[in-house]
């Protein structure tokens, strides 16, 4: 057999190889999102290494239970596994202030910890504006998230970030599509957790949920 076309077969054989574990790699996360991802709606579009991503889902939640849970800056890596810091930097005023996070993805070999100082802006159980003020990982990285009625209990959550990376990384539209789904599925699962809680407080205790629901001040949920 001739040389050459033994290494272009082992060359070809490499790349299909790389291709079934990478499709292998994506039924799995798909799987592995399980339904509460089914729930949550992403859309992403890029053009020149910018990113806009439109997220949203619905729930069916006290409003104060969903703002609790936005605004625990400090507890998101708990229930968001790939938040690896969230810490409340600076006071700057009521409602603004900065947010340092450091974030970590990964797919097959490549693996890319970045980190942002977001400038937060909120209005009370209404809206979160962030932009990143570092510029370290991103040359542009702001975004948001909106509450607002969607009829009878529901409530519907969007978040949108357009995002422009400072590194080249591939496949990191899928990346950012990602992780992005997984931020909202499990912001979502957290909510209906507490919102569990609470529910299960009203029929036990009815008075003491009624104070914990209707007592909250209208300030952000950090120390």
């Amino acid at each position: 057999m001739n040389p050459l076309s033994s290494k272009a077969l082992a060359r070809n054989f490499r790349m299909l190889y790389l291709r079934a574990a990478m499709a292998a790699a994506f039924a799995a996360l798909s799987w592995g999102a399980g339904f509460a991802a089914d729930a949550v709606s992403m859309t992403i579009t890029s053009k020149n290494g910018d990113y806009q991503l439109n997220g949203s889902f619905r729930v069916e939640a006290d409003p104060s239970v969903i703002w609790d849970v936005l605004t625990a800056y400090e507890q998101i890596p708990r229930f968001v596994g790939s938040l690896k810091k969230s810490h409340v930097e600076q006071d700057l005023g009521p409602y603004h202030f900065l947010l340092d996070q450091e974030f970590e993805g990964g797919f097959l070999f490549f693996t890319k910890r970045v980190r942002v100082l977001l400038d937060v802006h909120e209005t009370w159980q209404q809206q979160i504006e962030f932009s990143d003020i570092d510029h370290k990982d991103f040359k542009l990285y702001q975004g948001g998230w909106d509450v607002m009625a969607a009829g009878d209990e529901a409530q519907e959550i969007t978040y949108t970030l357009e995002a422009r990376p400072n590194f080249d990384a591939p496949l990191m539209g899928d990346f950012m599509n990602g992780g992005a789904k997984d931020l909202l599925s499990c912001v979502r699962k957290e909510i209906l957790r507490r919102q569990a809680i609470l529910d299960a407080q009203r029929k036990k205790d009815p008075p003491a949920a009624l104070a914990q629901t209707t007592g909250n001040l209208p300030s952000s949920n950090r120390p």
